[in-house]
């Protein structure tokens, strides 16, 4: 083994060689240019970049300097020394060393980071004996988000505060976390003002090679509109900071996962943008190396070098301050050991990691989750799935790449897993305390992340596991009779994977791998795998409604074979909301030489009916079968002639009147007490029962007829040929039209439509086809109460009578630019006493922590909110308010993806 002692430094005595010492020596490797790892050593060998910013930044003479290329040898002592990319700042390196005369391996990591950034060298790790880790966040519950989730938090910063007409201040170190910021605004357009040293050092940058950046734009005034501001954590206070009036503030650093990062860097956001590797990167790190002991230092090296003792390592703080721990660690290998920060390790077997497929979709998803390029997350995805040999393979993993775990035909609840379900499941697992999961629940608030952690901190035995053994889990987990065997499932499940696995699997439990992908990416992943149209890669899919099922076709090259199909599902074609009859007539009266085509808006359920033969089937907007919940319209289906595919609305009807949407939630799903899951119940309707308002079904669109797929046909004629058709009878009716032409008229005959209980009008373009899933500007509606679909976030108890049941939502929209979930508002009016607690059962178990009163819940209910305005506001992290918000609807027949956006949250802001 190489020799290090450790003497304010590391110091190799055979080469004689220092590595980052603090003082100047005669001969010292430096890993990069911070200045905390710097000094003016007599000669410094570094990297080619590390050199040319060293004599930017500090003035060093060039033959004080050796800078050497990546991976080229430099043999000094007896010992052949190779630079190895670090990937934390641009030109930071690693040192490998070898002993020439039996070599002995040692690799220096110096600072590293494992992701890739936008201004640093990929990090390269090469096998070594000893390991010199640093550890900077070297513990477990440092677990920074994914590169992709923290440029989507910079962006929506950036974003926010500048449609709030003030200057977004980014601060990072002027070497280093200034540059990764500068590069990603830049990409996305966003023009930059930097601080003098932050313009100086990205000077030096580009001087040293790296185009990525833009020419430095020095702040030295007012900053211009529309700019954001780049400076270090230094200047916070400065007087050139302070002088801009309107700033927003946004800590860049990975001590954000740190509770209270905001308060004690006093600024308004901190966010995890680090240049360190986390704790699953220093793990990492040393599964990559595979060294045969290991040296710690920095940040927490008594706490890691601890835990890999654990682990079965011979690994130790460079300090030398731990020795004394050999004898206390050896005889009880299970116990809690307690590091210098006071924070407990449980004990852990080293987890190898099973060479398999689900281990390989993990990698996939980590890849793709690190790029926020939308093109290099397609060239990732299209390489995987070009590789997988089975088309069953092929299939499932384009499914879940979308974040469903089961097809759409399945009910896609039934998979679903509750926090409650997983927190049993991972309690029941050998060697698990209550405590630590909550420890680690309330720093993470995230199921998937949480699962890791716990895991990597208990003994297991990973097996590998395929694709098709995943999806089998997931049927067997669907069709578990109830919640305790749901628990054991998939307890059983998790001892078995490893830890990133195991994070995988309660991703796709939870329906959101968190990579940045979305259907039309995974789409243009499939075509670019197997050299198809990605025109035609989206056709397919919307017929055939199985984005795995496309991916065959596509590997087949027989997309043209898809066809629209019955009892397979469309997404339903959406109207874009209008705010008055003055815009609505404008946009649509180019389109109308024989006037406006309005068809009034019913307050019901938007389902589709399907009927071939002897079969019928009712689906909801979400691709749900609805048969159970109104056998009278599959009754009625049936004995209509012909067979086709009809989109319309549900309506609650009686004694001569349309009802409301409300009367017909007694239709919808039930909490069920087994599962822990909102889910329709399966349960036959009784149709005489008092309780259960009789229903209509109000047909606007033919799409399917005896065989002709009409989805491309003018509306004009898919209503002629519906009307041909004779599909009405005294439960099923189609819709009347009128016509209106111009905006005194559609003012008129909207405020008829209000007058006769409607919810407003939609106009539509009678040559339009029809676009599944799609808003665009063919159908405009327009309502008169100001709506939101949003979703539950947070419940807290009431007062009063209220005080044993969570009745105070709040809710949330979505930001269509970074997909976040952006508060809104919070009420607690409008819901029943008999929905309320429905509710508060739901969401007791779908609790993901709580803070005395107050709920933290997984998103998964959505509530259509009416208020009077939105205003400009500061109480809540979506810039918006609602005045006088009210719960008009539970929407059941609503998924979270359907909800409205903070965009046009924003274009109902008064004035």
């Amino acid at each position: 083994m190489i020799e290090v002692r450790f003497q304010r430094g590391l110091y190799l005595p055979e080469p004689d060689l220092w590595l980052d010492p603090w003082d100047a020596q005669p001969w010292a490797f430096v890993s990069h240019a911070h200045a905390d790892h710097f000094a003016r050593h007599e000669m410094a060998l570094c990297s080619q970049v590390t050199a040319s910013l060293v004599r930017s930044r500090y003035g060093v003479a060039e033959n004080r300097l050796l800078g050497v290329n990546f991976h080229a040898a430099v043999e000094r002592n007896g010992y052949r020394l190779r630079l190895l990319p670090a990937g934390h700042i641009a030109g930071s390196a690693m040192l490998h060393v070898t002993r020439i005369a039996d070599g002995a391996t040692l690799l220096y990591t110096g600072d590293f980071k494992v992701r890739k950034g936008r201004t640093a060298e990929p990090v390269v790790f090469q096998q070594a004996d000893l390991l010199i880790l640093e550890t900077t966040f070297a513990l477990p519950q440092f677990v920074f988000p994914s590169q992709m989730e923290v440029e989507m938090a910079v962006l929506r910063f950036v974003h926010d505060t500048l449609a709030d007409g003030e200057v977004p201040v980014l601060l990072g170190y002027s070497l280093g976390k200034a540059q990764e910021a500068l590069a990603l605004l830049h990409e996305h357009g966003i023009p930059a003002v930097l601080h003098p040293n932050v313009a100086d050092m990205t000077r030096a940058c580009r001087e040293a090679g790296l185009r990525c950046l833009p020419e430095p734009k020095l702040l030295d005034g007012p900053v211009p509109s529309g700019h954001a501001v780049v400076a270090p954590p230094n200047a916070v206070r400065s007087k050139l900071l302070r002088a801009i009036g309107n700033r927003r503030v946004a800590m860049l650093s990975g001590w954000a996962m740190v509770p209270g990062a905001t308060f004690r860097y006093r600024v308004d956001e901190a966010i995890p943008l680090s240049d360190h590797a986390d704790y699953p990167g220093l793990v990492e790190c040393v599964q990559r190396v595979r060294p045969k002991k290991i040296l710690t230092v920095h940040g927490y090296a008594r706490e890691f070098a601890a835990e890999m003792r654990l682990r079965g390592h011979d690994a130790w703080s460079a300090a030398g301050n731990d020795q004394m721990e050999l004898a206390l660690a050896q005889p009880s290998a299970r116990g809690p050991l307690t590091g210098g920060s006071g924070i407990q390790t449980t004990a852990s077997a080293r987890h190898v990691r099973p060479i398999c497929a689900l281990a390989d979709f993990t990698s996939l998803c980590r890849l793709t989750g690190e790029t926020s390029s939308r093109l290099e997350k397609i060239k990732h995805l299209a390489a995987y799935l070009r590789g997988l040999e089975s088309e069953e393979d092929l299939a499932l993993a384009a499914m879940w790449l979308t974040g469903r775990a089961l097809p759409r035909a399945s009910d896609r609840r039934a998979a679903h897993t509750g926090g409650a379900t997983l927190r049993r499941a991972l309690l029941k697992i050998p060697g698990a305390r209550e405590e630590r999961y909550r420890e680690i629940s309330l720093s993470q608030n995230d199921a998937a992340r949480t699962t890791r952690l716990l895991l990597q901190e208990l003994l297991l035995k990973p097996e590998p596991l395929d694709l098709a053994g995943l999806a089998t889990f997931f049927h067997e987990l669907a069709k578990a009779p109830g919640s305790l065997a749901r628990i054991d499932l998939l307890s059983s499940r998790l001892r078995t994977l490893h830890p990133a696995e195991g994070e995988t699997l309660v991703k796709l439990l939870t329906g959101d791998l968190r990579i940045g992908l979305k259907e039309g990416l995974v789409e243009d992943a499939v075509a670019e795998a197997f050299g198809a149209d990605p025109a035609a890669v989206r056709h397919a899919h919307m017929l055939t409604g199985d984005l795995g099922e496309t991916a065959r076709l596509a590997k087949r090259k027989t997309l043209q074979e898809a066809s629209l199909r019955p009892f397979v599902p469309l997404k339903v074609m959406l109207a874009s909301p209008m705010p008055d009859a003055a815009s609505l007539s404008a946009a649509m009266s180019e389109r109308h030489a024989e006037g406006i085509w309005l068809e009034p808006k019913y307050d019901g359920i938007r389902a589709q009916i399907h009927k071939q033969g002897e079969r019928a089937g009712i689906f909801s907007r979400d691709l749900r079968p609805l048969d159970a919940e109104f056998p009278e319209l599959i009754e009625a289906a049936l004995s209509l002639p012909g067979d086709f595919i009809l989109d319309g609305e549900i309506i609650a009807h009686a004694e001569g009147r349309r009802l409301t949407f409300h009367d017909l939630q007694t239709r919808l799903g039930r909490i069920s007490t087994q599962q822990g899951d909102l889910f329709p119940s399966n349960a036959t309707v009784a149709l005489d029962s008092p309780a259960l308002p009789p229903v209509r079904f109000i047909a606007f669109d033919l799409l399917w007829h005896n065989g002709d797929d009409l989805l491309t046909h003018p509306l004009a004629e898919r209503r002629d040929r519906m009307s041909g058709a004779a599909l009405v009878s005294a439960v099923f009716q189609q819709i009347a039209v009128s016509r209106a032409k111009d905006a005194e008229e559609v003012n008129l005959a909207f405020k008829q439509a209000r007058a006769e209980g409607y919810e407003g009008l939609i106009a539509k373009d009678p040559g339009s086809p029809y676009s599944p899933g799609r808003r665009g500007k063919g159908w405009l509606k327009l309502k008169t109460s100001s709506t939101l679909d949003c979703v539950v976030v947070a419940a807290e108890q009431g007062h009063g009578k209220r005080a044993e049941v969570l009745s105070d939502y709040t809710f949330a929209v979505r930001d269509s630019l970074s997909g976040q979930l952006r508060i809104i508002g919070k009420a607690y009016s409008g819901l029943t006493d008999a929905e309320i607690e429905e509710l508060t059962e739901h969401f007791r178990k779908h609790t993901l922590s709580t803070d005395r009163r107050k709920h933290l819940v997984e998103p998964n209910i959505v509530l259509e909110i009416a208020f009077d305005s939105i205003q400009p506001s500061k109480r809540h992290d979506s810039g918006l308010a609602m005045r006088f918000p009210r719960i008009h609807a539970i929407r059941r027949d609503k998924g979270v993806d359907e909800i409205d956006t903070l965009q046009y949250a924003r274009s109902l802001v008064d004035g």
